[in-house]
């Protein structure tokens, strides 16, 4: 008898995450994933999505859209907020009532505070940006809705796939002798291949326990473990791709931006390890997989 497999929708499937969802699709065979982009399903469209959840029968939904344009959202705040906080709405209006679990992703920077401890879920919070706002709001109308949500909250997200740090610095490296990069703000890479394989064994492990809903119905960090700078991610490059390119470290305040960018986003993730017994790798293996990638 062949065993029904796990149906799960993925909301903006052609950016860094969803491309990574996309990408081990096919070394899962006990899920059927189907994906869909801006271009096929507006998240902010209680149509759009009532009629792919109806078309498909999903156990979950995954949304991976976001707006990450983190400067460009201090003049397009109308446009970040539909996308990272009005969807929200949509997507559990959509879902509620129905047995469906969804899966959404948050920031770092919605905390924005300095403790000199990893940080842990329940911290204070503290946006201090359109972008870290519009965030945060996108959190508490899903905790809201009532809707069973896994949220993660991820910082410096890489990956083979779109525009990333990674892909800047190494691109950057080919074409320049020298690069400042700032060394004031700590936290660590997020490997989006490692969260996307982290989600997917956490939702096998829901399915097959159901007595785990409790620990899925909840808040949690998630990035590559160790502690690094921006500086030092921007070293690591360098080195990997073996690009004679000099990187010279400077202060936040000698490189502004138009959005404020946490200088502490160092995240604890013992909750998600404790909970569903997932391991994460550290940050130095995270960049080797990603730049191995690139190659």
């Amino acid at each position: 008898m062949e065993i029904e497999k796990i149906k799960i929708i993925v909301l903006g499937a052609n950016g860094q995450l969803g491309q990574e969802f996309r990408y081990l699709a096919s070394e899962n065979k006990d899920i059927d994933f189907v994906f869909f982009g801006r271009d096929e399903v507006d998240i902010c469209s209680e149509d759009d999505l009532q009629r792919i959840i109806l078309e498909n029968n999903p156990k979950f939904v995954i949304n991976c859209a976001a707006y990450t344009a983190v400067d460009k959202a201090e003049t397009e705040v109308d446009q970040c907020f539909a996308i990272n906080r009005d969807a929200c709405t949509t997507i559990t209006n959509v879902l509620n009532g129905k047995d469906i679990k969804l899966i959404h992703f948050s920031s770092d920077y919605v905390y924005n505070s300095y403790t000199g401890f990893p940080i842990k879920e329940d911290d204070n919070k503290n946006p201090q940006s359109v972008y870290a706002t519009s965030k945060l709001e996108g959190e508490n109308i899903i905790r809201a809705s009532g809707v069973p949500t896994l949220i993660i909250r991820t910082s410096w997200v890489v990956s083979s796939f779109g525009h990333n740090f990674v892909k800047t610095m190494k691109k950057l490296g080919a074409e320049r002798e020298q690069l400042n990069v700032v060394n004031d703000q700590y936290g660590a890479p997020t490997y989006a291949r490692h969260l996307a394989k982290s989600v997917i064994d956490i939702i096998m492990k829901v399915t097959e326990n159901p007595s785990l809903d409790l620990h899925f119905n909840d808040t949690y960090n998630y990035a590559n473990e160790g502690l690094i700078t921006w500086y030092d991610l921007a070293s690591q490059v360098m080195k990997l791709a073996e690009l004679p390119c000099k990187v010279s470290p400077i202060p936040t305040s000698a490189y502004p931006t138009p959005a404020s960018r946490p200088l502490w986003s160092v995240m604890s993730k013992q909750k998600i390890k404790h909970n569903f017994d997932i391991l994460i790798p550290h940050w130095y293996t995270a960049v080797k997989e990603c730049m191995d990638e690139n190659n």
